[in-house]
């Protein structure tokens, strides 16, 4: 073949900076797959199912900031990757999306496998668009490249296979446009008149404060507060920072938060909001205006948190912070601290979520990143992780189940020199667990580990709480250990307490993927 539209995809995917392609192959796409075989720039990872792509490409890119690229067929494989896409429009993650569709002739009939994919996934990208025409798919692409970038958002192409096939002729690709850097919008003089005139404030920071940490450090600086980690950024910060009272969530809520005069909200998502005091001063800064919590009637300032962050720390220069609220947030630190480690000498069976967390701390290497499946147990995480520099991904407002392996996949393919720990319940795993064959296909050396307690943990708990008898909750799963093994993984499976540090460290150390199946109880935190 000479010149395709295939094949001038791949060329200008790859001059902007793509090198790698998630996805299952289908009728609709067999010409791109055919181009992907025959270049060497994209690495292309055949999973085992789409929605492991979509969720692959996501932890790519909340890894790297860069677009993760996904790739379906028609019908039902499109269909397929609706869960990642959904999980990264909500928490604003830049994801190019491309999806074959039947030939031109055939659209809007009766043929199999045909669906209108741009009004399903509307609500779920930044841009969707079929593309009809050869001459404008350098175009089409740059357009949704650019928006995914600029915006944040994932952008979606759906191309009939015979458009895959058309000649093409491009002389030279475009470099990508930059984006914009957003304004402010908002009252400064509001927020630095509610800050200054407060004396105990607390930061809850979250995911899209990370990029800005520094400055967010310096501001607690300046004004005396404490800083909360929110679930999407849990290694924002070195835990042994005495600024940091604790993780916040429905198995810990650190209690200054309770003592506080003022929160500062600077990228927290939702989850956090319901911990939040009654009757409180709020300043909320965020980089999109649809994250406001409207409910909790903060000041809000959005755009760029660079700027913001500047403009207030110019305006609170003079500020003088409190000693004893100062002292009260050390004291919540140390007894923080304390309660933690001593939580790694629990012995019960089945063992206590608390304690693997407990041990994971001092284990977990400094440069790892962890990704977090939804789950009663990633409450015990939020509560008892101390970071030390890892990096840490957690769906904020999606919450897909099953979504941590995956995520994990893909960071590893992003960053294969650093190990990645995936954590994940039984529940979580078992929606995805087919993808241990994509980490062994491709030897990527992903570490997972199963909270395995057998139930639908969180739901149990909340049938109880609303003296319902809990129903539909048990969880029938295999012994994940054997699995791995017959999937050609590494297979650890832990019962009694006493040999748990020791499988964990054993695990760290192997060089392949590998399952730890830790029979885990299901205590109840506190809060729920």
């Amino acid at each position: 073949m000479g010149e395709t539209v295939a094949t001038l995809i791949l060329k200008a995917l790859a001059n902007w900076g793509i090198k790698n392609i998630y996805g299952v192959s289908g009728d609709a796409i067999l010409p791109f797959m055919h181009a992907l075989n025959h270049q060497n720039r994209i690495k292309f990872y055949s999973t085992a199912h789409e929605q492991g792509a979509a969720f692959m490409a996501c932890g790519e890119a909340r890894v790297t900031g860069r677009p993760g690229v996904c790739l379906a067929t028609e019908g039902p494989g499109a269909l397929n990757l609706v869960n990642g896409m959904a999980d990264a429009y909500r928490d604003g993650v830049p994801m190019l999306v491309i999806t074959g569709q039947v030939e031109t002739a055939k659209i809007s009939t009766n043929v199999k496998q045909y669906f209108d994919q741009q009004q399903l996934f509307a609500s779920i990208t930044g841009f969707t668009m079929l593309l009809t025409r050869p001459e404008s798919v350098v175009e089409v692409f740059k357009v949704a490249m650019e928006k995914a970038v600029g915006d944040n958002t994932p952008c979606h192409v759906s191309i009939p296979k015979d458009i895959f096939l058309s000649p093409a002729n491009v002389s030279d690709i475009p470099k990508l446009g930059r984006p914009y850097p957003p304004g402010i919008s908002g009252n400064i003089e509001e927020a630095l008149s509610v800050i200054g005139s407060c004396k105990k404030t607390v930061i809850i920071a979250g995911r899209t404060a990370i990029p800005f940490k520094d400055k967010v450090f310096q501001l607690a600086g300046r004004i005396g507060a404490g800083i909360i980690p929110a679930q999407g950024a849990g290694g924002i910060y070195p835990g042994a920072e005495n600024l940091l009272p604790g993780g916040l969530g429905e198995a810990h809520i650190p209690p200054i938060l309770n003592q506080a005069d003022c929160v500062l909200l600077i990228g927290a998502s939702p989850y956090e909001h319901s911990f939040i005091p009654p009757n409180i001063q709020i300043v909320q800064i965020d980089t999109r205006p649809q994250n406001l919590a409207h409910q909790l009637r903060p000041v809000p300032l959005t755009g760029d948190m660079a700027l913001i962050l500047d403009k207030l720390l110019e305006g609170l220069s003079n500020s003088i912070p409190d000693i004893l609220w100062q002292q009260e947030i050390i004291k919540c630190h140390d007894t923080y601290l304390d309660m933690i480690r001593k939580e790694g000498n629990l012995l019960g069976k089945p063992i206590p979520p608390q304690k693997t967390v407990s041990i994971l701390n001092d284990i977990i290497p400094e440069d790892a990143i962890i990704t977090i499946d939804s789950g009663a147990f990633m409450h015990w995480f939020d509560r008892g992780f101390i970071s030390r520099g890892q990096q840490v991904i957690i769906s904020d407002y999606w919450r897909c189940m099953g979504g941590g392996l995956p995520f994990g996949l893909g960071a590893q393919v992003a960053y294969p020199n650093k190990k990645v720990i995936v954590l994940t319940g039984e529940g979580g795993f078992i929606m995805t667990m087919q993808e241990i064959i994509t980490a062994v296909r491709y030897s990527l050396p992903i570490i997972i580990i199963i909270f395995n307690n057998g139930t639908y943990a969180l739901e149990k708990h909340r049938m109880e709480k609303a003296r319902m008898k809990p129903f539909g909750v048990d969880v029938k799963a295999p012994d994940f250990a054997a699995f791995a093994v017959t999937c050609g993984a590494e297979g650890i499976r832990v019962e009694e307490p006493e040999m748990l540090q020791d499988a964990l460290i054993k695990a760290m150390a192997i060089e392949r993927p590998v399952i730890v199946d830790v029979i885990s109880s299901d205590y109840k935190p506190g809060f729920i």
